[in-house]
């Protein structure tokens, strides 16, 4: 008896042990990490940065209809204030807001260029991981005007001075040309990048990098409209910033096939030809849900595929997680075998933000 207590509690100060020794562990590392501190924002010197709004309200219209509107305000932030996560990552030091509200891109595009950080440091990819920071250098997070999000003067105002792609002397304020709006590579490479540098990356690894393909052809197309309240129309950039919760994007991002064979087998293919990074990216996933029912209608055979990229809270790393995101160029095919007899197959492609939310965006079916 003594002998088996004594078992007990060797046990018991072993797993004490691990757990002060975790607990220690774990503040060090969230110690260790740098405070979030909101800084004031680089701003114009006699313009505020709601007049961008007023005056060019044609961007502006265009610009409330975009994630970078809504990535403070917006429902997917909402949501996650709601269950919880906000608090948890400001407690964890994960600088959500750096991106989300940013003081100035273009001032750490400048440190960038000078060689402070490396190029290769610029961006990030998020992560809920409570453990892992994402790697990467950007903005710092904005104290001013928060619920704006990444508003004109968060990508346009430089030290001072407002820049964009050519000079435009005008009666309220002057335009500086900056290279870094003068060509979509270049855009990318400086100013995209700063915030998005993993679908970045992904990107530069495609074959559309050569062919001059850029993120501004699928997120920022061209439009002719004015660019100023009352102003003659022109071709321009469109700041709608289309992304993924745009269900006219979402479909056309799609390519799927659905084929039954001799030897009655279903075979159903998705093709990345469309989107210029994996897809799905950061944290959704894509599913693909088969089912092949009898002529009588009974479900007989029922199967869901998903491709994405595993993002646990604490457990992110391997073997626990799994990478199943479909690179550009890439082809992904399952095969289902069919049961006795005829009926119909179905495949269903669903879509799945990192917020849980789901849309179907291709049905497919075929008889056999």
């Amino acid at each position: 008896m003594r002998r088996i207590r004594r078992i007990i509690l060797r046990i018991l100060v072993s797993v004490f042990g691990l757990v002060m020794a975790g607990g220690g562990l774990f503040a060090f590392l969230i110690l260790s990490r740098e405070p979030l501190i909101p800084v004031p924002s680089t701003t114009h010197a006699s313009l505020g940065r709601r007049d961008c709004l007023e005056c060019h309200q044609p961007i502006t219209s265009e610009w409330r209809q975009s994630l970078h509107y809504r990535s403070v305000t917006g429902p997917y932030w909402q949501e996650a204030r709601q269950l919880g996560y906000l608090d948890l990552f400001q407690t964890l030091r994960k600088p959500c807001q750096n991106c989300h509200a940013p003081a100035s891109v273009l001032d750490l595009s400048d440190r960038a260029a000078a060689g402070q950080p490396a190029d290769g440091q610029l961006g990030v990819e998020c992560t809920p991981n409570v453990f892992r920071n994402p790697k990467g250098t950007i903005p710092s997070a904005r104290s001013d005007d928060v619920e704006l999000g990444v508003d004109c003067t968060a990508c346009h105002v430089d030290r001072g001075s407002i820049m964009g792609a050519g000079l435009h002397p005008a009666a309220e304020h002057e335009t500086t040309a900056d290279e870094r709006f003068r060509t979509p590579k270049t855009t990318v490479e400086r100013l995209c990048r700063v915030c998005h540098g993993a679908t970045v990356e992904a990107w530069r690894k495609t074959t559309l990098e050569a062919q001059g393909v850029t993120c501004l052809d699928c997120h920022m197309p061209r439009v002719r409209a004015a660019s100023v309240a009352g102003g003659p129309a022109r071709w321009r950039r469109s700041h709608s910033f289309v992304a993924d919760k745009d269900p006219e994007m979402l479909r056309k991002a799609v390519n799927a096939s659905l084929q039954i064979s001799a030897d009655r087998k279903a075979r159903v293919r998705i093709t990345n030809d469309a989107v210029g990074h994996f897809f799905p990216s950061g944290a959704n996933w894509l599913s693909v849900r088969f089912e092949a029912r009898d002529a009588s209608g009974r479900n007989s055979v029922g199967r869901t595929l998903a491709f994405g990229r595993e993002e646990a809270l604490v457990l992110d790393f391997w073997p626990f997680n799994t990478d199943s995101r479909i690179a550009f160029g890439e082809t992904v095919e399952s095969v289902f075998s069919l049961p006795d007899g005829h009926g119909t197959v179905t495949a269903v492609v669903r879509y799945h933000d990192w917020m849980r939310t789901k849309s179907t965006l291709l049905t497919l079916r075929r008889e056999y």
